[in-house]
């Protein structure tokens, strides 16, 4: 088993109906193993593959789950792309995404929202922020901007773009660090336009 990330090795199995302990030329066949993976919306690639003598290699490329958008009561769970993966009710330790207004969200589709640029928008933050190192607990969108919480009581104040800027230029986790090494853990940190940013104890 080579790149599975949110299901298990046993699980894999279980998803690609694997009968192990039979001769790999007589049981279940190759193809269908591999079909029954690629229907789950995780699985982004898969490859099946035998190895002589007695192993059967199966290779996954998995979506990640990159934020959970709020749904009424639930929560759907989409990739760096917006492709479904999943709908819950129990809220998923991963970002949690607020005000947007969802119209389509079949599993293992790209998901459809009114605000289909803001939501392409902060997607693309959010890869920022993975790569700077970053996490955000939560986003409330708007048409104006975005609040993208640090912690409960730390929230960063702009547009995705502005946010993206100085998460790229490390400039925003220089500012959060030096709040906390002053013990500031409440306030609204504001980013404007050429990586303006200040900060004010207060929340809006």
């Amino acid at each position: 088993m080579d790149g599975n990330i949110y299901y298990s090795d046993d699980e894999i199995l279980v998803l690609g109906n694997c009968k192990t302990g039979e001769n790999i030329f007589w049981g279940t066949p190759l193809s269908d193993i591999e079909e029954r993976l690629s229907r789950d919306a995780y699985m982004q690639e898969v490859t099946v593959k035998r190895s002589l003598p007695d192993t059967v290699k199966i290779s996954i490329n998995e979506r990640r789950q990159a934020a959970a958008i709020v749904y009424g009561e639930k929560f759907v769970v989409i990739d760096g792309n917006g492709t479904v993966l999943r709908k819950t009710g129990v809220e998923p330790k991963i970002t949690v995404i607020r005000g947007l207004t969802i119209s389509k969200m079949n599993v293992g589709e790209p998901i459809e929202t009114e605000e289909s640029v803001l939501l392409r928008q902060t997607l693309e933050m959010l890869r920022s922020v993975e790569q700077g190192d970053m996490y955000f607990k939560k986003i409330e969108l708007s048409k104006m901007q975005i609040r993208a919480y640090v912690d409960d009581s730390l929230i960063c104040q702009g547009t995705p773009e502005q946010l993206m800027d100085v998460i790229s230029d490390g400039k925003l986790q220089v500012v959060i660090q030096e709040l906390y090494a002053q013990n500031i853990e409440r306030g609204t940190i504001k980013i404007g336009g050429d990586d303006y940013i200040s900060f004010t104890p207060k929340i809006d």
